[in-house]
């Protein structure tokens, strides 16, 4: 029994232990259970905070740019018309063809045709057949597209790491549409294909060059482009679709579309016609007077400010904006190349090589000379204007009362200014002697400006210096405008030399367009007026946002001092410095001005002219930079024209402001003197008696002279109906006598009037004469003709000829 007992006890001790030791096991397996659990959820839960909270709109941004399409749709540029609607600048669609190397190798060529039946590669054959295809596709394109570098094509088709590779840019429609066609046959899409873009185009290539400037791949980088870049560029649109994981769009309720804005149109004051005349006259004086550091030319509506044209030499073509065309500007460049590199040797501390510097140097001589070729020496040069300037003078002058049309002035050839050590010289060193106010102006008569200037006196010359706008930039809407700092003196700075030389424009500096601006009010009425070239903007239906309207600055003088100064100035285009100007049937008003430099041998010359004299449309001033001396020192450029604006400016002034005029409508007013001379329209006198064809001539103001023998005129030149100018001398023939068709042109460069007349007379031709008021004196001679000596013409012909006075002209 006891045994029983002491079994069954050991039998239930035995299964506590069981029992305890399941529990303990259980109790570790959850205890183990939880810890895992915590240890593995931990940094799940982790995660997810970082997903769903810390890093939300990162992974929500990403999550849309997978899920959307965001496409930019670029905007049309503007463009640039000028004031009559021709297009200066305009934008069109080109296109640049790619090639994806990379594709065309996995592509072109199917591995699986150079694949042995247990699966390996032929990589010889297989790479001969890649290298077939990609020469017969060099072959092609050098076949199709002009002017392509085979070199270079070849090491972009070979190039099979890359994926993107541009072949050919700025394709025009023409070529594109060949090159479209050779893709779709022979299906090249997949690696060959052309993508769109646009190209600034400027139609009338260099003119107004550096008023429109360019755009490059950043806009608009200089001149009106630049100015006006945010106007012209417009906003680009959007599209926003939604798409597949593969990338397909569907378009739903989801997409957006967002229409590009096209850039506004342009209207400038700019007239084509005009620019052109403009860049025409300073080519020809370059070329005539030898001009080294070029010229410019701004012409302007002096009552509104309205620039009709700028122009400045050397220029460019914006469509090709990097390439130097001027063949000065060429030259230029070597010799500053030349110079940079020598200076480089000198200090060189990176111990370059000699190619090394001689390359260094070379792109920066290029880098100088495209930026001078970039910059309007109108706008952002600055220079001393000369004796232009005195016409402010002398407006100032007549606004204060301390000068009269009735003053007289005394020139000794120099005048002693105290607080200078010697006398200042005026340009004709043996003086004008007695003259009055207008002949004071006429001559140009530096002794008789200092007086002026002293009449004046200090403040109040400054005064008028600052009201005429010689202290401010004038705010013309183009950028680029000179700064004036240093460019004169301080109110409590100036001197009583500096008034002296001062009042014949020397020893301070302006840029033409201050210059012009300042004229402008001396005989516009009196008005200081803001120069400004955008007319409008409007948007591509033609409607007008923006107008400029004229803004005059502020008024200077009075109208009558303005109609007293306009009047004094006609004068010296009829009777002094400027009567190289002159052109009959126009009343012209000017001053000329020739500007020494500190660089030796270096003189600008300029004349500021106007027209009509007494109600005023147009103003023009010309410049040209460093005509060259014969030799150091001489007055004589190496062409043979004495240095001076009234003998180089002023002679390409007067015909340009007749073409304007004549262009633009005004009627020429012909005085009784000038009367004679206008072309008439010779009569039929063939088949008349000597007697009856002379007694016909006559009565049209036309002389006459006989070859042959007889009574009768059979034949005349020129023939009836042919216009000549007045008092030509018409050659009749009789008898058997009969005229030559064509004839040599004689030489007459250097004859006075009389003597060139007679000479083109002789040989049958007829001489139209331009340039001066008055053709008779020993100062006069002929300068130029228009059909030159030793060329064949037909006998008839009529031949312009240029005539002009050697004036020395204050500086």
């Amino acid at each position: 029994m006891e045994g029983r007992q002491e079994k069954r006890h050991s039998s239930e001790v035995a299964a506590a232990r069981e029992r305890r030791s399941k529990r303990t096991i259980f109790k570790r397996t959850v205890i183990l259970m939880v810890l895992c659990g915590v240890m593995l959820f931990v940094p799940l839960f982790w995660r997810l905070w970082d997903v769903a909270i810390v890093r939300h709109e990162d992974y929500q941004s990403r999550a849309t740019k997978q899920q959307t399409l965001d496409l930019s749709v670029s905007a049309a540029r503007g463009n640039i018309y000028d004031c009559n609607g021709n297009v200066l600048a305009m934008s069109a669609t080109v296109y640049n063809l790619i090639l994806s190397p990379k594709d065309l190798m996995q592509d072109c060529v199917d591995k699986k045709d150079y694949t042995d039946d247990d699966g390996s590669l032929n990589e010889g054959a297989w790479n001969a057949a890649v290298k077939a295809a990609q020469d017969q596709l060099v072959k092609d394109l050098m076949g199709l597209i002009p002017n392509l570098d085979q070199e270079k094509l070849e090491k972009q088709v070979r190039a099979t790491e890359y994926s993107y590779r541009e072949i050919k840019t700025k394709i025009e429609e023409e070529d594109a549409k060949a090159i479209r066609d050779y893709i779709v046959q022979n299906k090249t899409s997949h690696y060959l294909y052309l993508v769109a873009g646009t190209q600034r185009y400027y139609p009338y290539a260099s003119l107004a060059a550096q008023t429109l400037g360019f755009v490059n791949a950043e806009g608009g980088a200089v001149g009106i482009e630049a100015a006006y870049d945010d106007v012209l560029k417009g906003t680009a649109g959007r599209v926003i679709t939604t798409r597949t994981g593969a990338g397909t769009q569907m378009y739903n309720n989801y997409s957006e579309f967002i229409d590009a804005i096209d850039g506004y149109d342009l209207t400038l004051t700019i007239d084509a016609t005009i620019q052109s005349y403009a860049e025409k006259t300073l080519a020809e004086g370059i070329k005539a007077y030898d001009v080294r550091n070029g010229a410019f030319c701004i012409v302007m509506n002096p009552k509104t400010g309205a620039i009709l044209a700028m122009a400045s030499s050397p220029g460019f073509d914006p469509n090709n904006y990097s390439t130097i065309t001027d063949q000065l500007l060429n030259q230029e460049m070597e010799q500053d190349a030349n110079d940079i590199y020598a200076n480089l040797k000198q200090n060189n501390p990176e111990k370059l090589t000699d190619a090394e510097l001689l390359e260094q140097a070379q792109a920066q001589a290029y880098s100088n000379a495209v930026n001078t070729q970039w910059r309007s020496k109108a706008l952002d040069s600055r220079y001393e204007p000369g004796s232009t300037f005195k016409a402010v003078v002398l407006a100032s002058a007549l606004e204060e009362g301390v000068v009269s049309e009735n003053d007289t002035f005394y020139c000794s050839g120099s005048y002693k200014v105290a607080g200078y050590d010697k006398p200042i010289s005026c340009s004709k060193r043996t003086g004008h002697g007695a003259q009055t106010l207008a002949q004071a102006v006429q001559n140009s008569c530096n002794p008789a400006f200092m007086q002026i200037g002293q009449r004046l006196g200090l403040s109040k010359f400054y005064d008028y210096f600052e009201a005429f706008g010689m202290t401010e930039q004038t705010g013309i809407d183009l950028p680029g405008e000179a700064s004036l700092k240093d460019a004169y003196w301080r109110r409590e700075k100036m001197t009583n030399v500096d008034l002296a030389v001062a009042s014949f424009g020397q020893r301070f500096e302006v840029t033409p367009l201050q210059m012009i601006t300042a004229f402008a009010a001396t005989i516009n009425g009196g008005d200081l007026v803001k120069p400004y070239v955008v007319q409008s903007v409007s948007t591509r239906d033609k409607t007008v946002a923006e107008n400029t309207q004229p803004t005059v600055v502020r008024q200077v003088v009075s109208q009558e001092t303005s109609q007293r100064v306009s009047k004094i100035l006609e004068s010296v285009v009829s009777e002094g410095t400027g009567k190289n100007a002159y052109v009959a049937g126009y009343r012209i008003g000017g001053k000329t001005g020739s500007s020494e430099t500190q660089e030796e041998g270096r003189t600008i010359v300029s004349f500021m002219g106007f027209a009509p004299a007494d109600d005023p449309e147009v103003i023009v001033l010309l410049a040209y930079d460093k005509p060259q001396e014969a030799s150091p020192g001489s007055h004589y450029s190496t062409t043979g024209v004495y240095i001076s604006g009234g003998n180089m400016a002023a002679p390409k002034v007067g015909p340009l402001i007749a073409d304007i005029l004549d262009y633009m409508g005004v009627e020429k007013k012909y005085t009784a003197e000038e009367s004679a001379a206008v072309d008439v329209v010779t009569p039929r006198v063939s088949g008349m008696t000597v007697d009856a064809a002379e007694s016909t001539l006559r009565k049209k103001g036309l002389s006459s002279r006989t070859v042959g023998e007889g009574d009768t005129v059979t034949a005349q030149i020129p023939a009836s109906g042919a216009a000549v100018p007045g008092g030509s001398k018409v050659i009749l023939y009789l008898g058997s006598a009969a005229p030559e068709e064509t004839g040599t042109v004689p030489n007459v460069v250097g004859l006075s009037y009389e003597s060139a007349k007679k000479r083109l007379e002789d040989s049958g031709f007829f001489m139209r004469a331009s340039g001066v008021s008055t053709y008779y004196g020993n100062s006069t001679t002929a300068s130029g003709q228009s059909v030159a000596s030793g060329e064949t013409a037909p006998i008839g012909t009529v031949i312009e000829v240029q005539f002009s006075n050697v004036v020395e002209d204050g500086l």
